[in-house]
C-alpha cells in the first residue's frame, strides 16, 4: 500500500532533483575550461578519490575504457589532469588532477554554491531549517548509493 506522505516527498524530491540538475549544468561553465558535463564529472571523480587509472575512471562513471581514455586525454589536453604510466603496472595509466583541475572543480563548486543560496535567499528562515534537516535524514538514509 502506498504511502500519501512518501509518495509527495518523492514527487518534491524529483522535482527539486530537477532544479538542482539544472543548476549543477550550467554551473560547469563558470569554470575556466570548456567542458562537458561527464568530463567534468571525471575532474570531480578524480578530485574525491585522488589518484585513479583510466580503467578505474571508466569503473566509476559507467562508461567503456576507451570512453574513459578519450575523457582523460582531453583533460590532459586542457592541462587539467596529468596521465603517467602507473608504477604498478606499465600497461595501465594514473589520472591526477593538476593546479589547473582543481581550479576548475573549485570554480564550478562555488557557481552552483552560489546559484543554491540564491534559491536558498528566497525561502523562509524555517523552510531552509526544515529543509537542511530533511536533507541529512536524506543524506544518511541514501548512504551506500554511489554519488558523481
Amino acid at each position: 500500500m502506498e504511502d500519501p506522505a512518501r509518495e509527495a516527498a518523492a514527487e518534491a524530491l524529483l522535482t527539486a532533483s530537477n532544479a538542482l540538475l539544472s543548476i549543477a549544468i550550467r554551473s560547469i561553465a563558470a569554470g575556466p575550461a570548456d567542458l562537458t558535463v561527464v568530463q567534468h564529472r571525471t575532474l570531480v571523480l578524480v578530485e574525491r578519490l585522488g589518484v585513479l587509472s583510466v580503467n578505474a575512471v571508466s569503473a566509476h562513471l559507467g562508461v567503456d575504457q576507451s570512453t574513459a581514455s578519450r575523457h582523460c586525454t582531453r583533460l590532459a589536453g586542457l592541462g587539467l589532469v596529468t596521465r603517467t604510466r602507473a608504477t604498478h603496472d606499465g600497461r595501465a595509466v594514473d589520472v591526477r588532477l593538476t593546479p589547473a583541475g582543481m581550479q576548475q572543480v573549485r570554480a564550478v563548486r562555488e557557481a552552483r554554491r552560489g546559484e543554491i543560496l540564491r534559491v536558498l535567499d528566497r525561502m523562509s528562515d524555517s523552510a531552509v531549517r526544515e529543509a537542511l534537516q530533511g536533507f541529512g535524514e536524506f543524506d544518511a538514509a541514501a548512504a551506500g548509493i554511489p554519488v558523481l
